[in-house]
Order: structure tokens, then sequence, then C-alpha cells
């Protein structure tokens, strides 16, 4: 590993360890309205004007959930996955194609202890990158180049890669403005978002190739 290779991976887990804090430290209530004002900035984003299939996400404990936004999509007509992590350590995509996408009996615990569609359920179907209009991100801290720092599994930066080139335009990544930072450091294989969420703030990023 080289020197500033070394020195991007102590910044990303620095950086993990000062996110961590500071979404500690935000109250449970305040974790729901932030959630609401969160849904109506991204339901207004430019990159759900004509989507037809959106992948979106269930919440971690430290994450800020974006279940109101997958419920008004699912109740405008919009298909929505989910992301589920396979036993090869891939990411698989899994539409529920039903009312409300989000009800128990379409959901099961994953070998991590997640919550993930569950692939055999009636409503479930296998969907891949190339079909997906728009993707909603989460993180663990964004910047305002649209640079994202995840969890360091990679899922994401290699599904990011696999979309269609007006789906890679239309990625939103989400957070708490707690997890907005001035840089995220980055590595040759890590990928931006188009758009950046941030409760009541819309950040169009930068396209990697021009800084």
């Amino acid at each position: 590993m080289s020197d500033a290779a070394a020195g991007s991976d102590d910044h990303k887990q620095a950086l993990r360890g000062v996110i961590r804090g500071r979404i500690r430290a935000i109250k449970p209530f305040a974790r729901e309205q932030r959630a609401r004002r969160l849904a109506a900035t991204v339901l207004r984003a430019p990159p759900l004007a004509g989507a037809r299939l959106v992948l979106a996400y269930r919440a971690m404990g430290d994450e800020i959930s974006v279940d109101e936004v997958v419920r008004t999509l699912a109740a405008r007509g919009v298909r929505v996955a989910f992301p589920r992590v396979g036993d090869d350590g891939s990411l698989r995509l899994i539409e529920i194609a039903a009312p409300d996408p989000l009800a128990a009996d379409h959901w099961t615990t994953d070998r991590f202890g997640i919550s993930a569609p569950n692939p055999e359920g009636v409503a479930a179907r296998r969907v891949f990158a190339r079909e997906v209009d728009a993707v909603i991100v989460p993180g663990r801290a964004f910047d305002a180049r649209g640079a994202r720092l995840g969890r360091g599994k990679g899922y994401y930066d290699k599904l990011l890669g696999r979309l269609r080139p007006d789906g890679r335009r239309a990625t939103i990544g989400v957070c708490f403005r707690e997890q907005l930072v001035d840089s995220v450091a980055e590595a040759p294989q890590d990928r931006r978002v188009a758009f950046v969420a941030a409760e009541g703030r819309l950040i169009r990023g930068a396209r990697k190739d021009r800084g």
C-alpha cells in the first residue's frame, strides 16, 4: 500500500469515528422530524423526475430514514427496489412490487442482522443495476463535490459503477446535516453521487474527472 493510500484510509477511519459521535448525539424524536424534512427535499430532487424504478434502502440505527420517500414513491406508482448482500458478498437488488413495500411480510433479517428484502417473498423480483433509473444512497459522510464515505466494504462503489450513464447522473446521497464535511478523501475506485440531500439542502456534486 502506498503512503497516499494509507493516508486516505487513516483519514476515512478517523472521519467515521467523528461522524459516529455526531449521529449518536441526535435525539430519537429529532431524527424522525429531520427524516421528514429530508423526504421533502429528496422527493423534489431532479433525479426522481420521471424515474420508474428507484433503488432505496432501509436505514440502520445510525442512518437517516427514507421510509417516507419509499411510501410516497410507491403511492405514485414508482417501482422501488432495495439492496441485499448476497452469499457471494455482492449487492443484489430486490424490487418489492406491493402497495406498501415496507410491510413486514416483505422483509427478513440477513446474516449480518440487518433488515433486508425477502428474496423468496411473493412480491419480490430480482432486478439489475442497468434497470435502475435513480438511486438513493446512504453514507457515513459526504462533501459538496458528491464524494462519499461508506462503511468500507465498497458495495455501493461497485454498484454505482454498474449503472447506466443516466442512472449515474441520478444518484442522491442522503444524510443528516452533521454528516456533511469539508472533504472526503477519495481512492481511484470510489464513486461520487450526483446530488447530496442533507435534510433541507440539495447540493449538486461535481464529476470526479472534473475534480
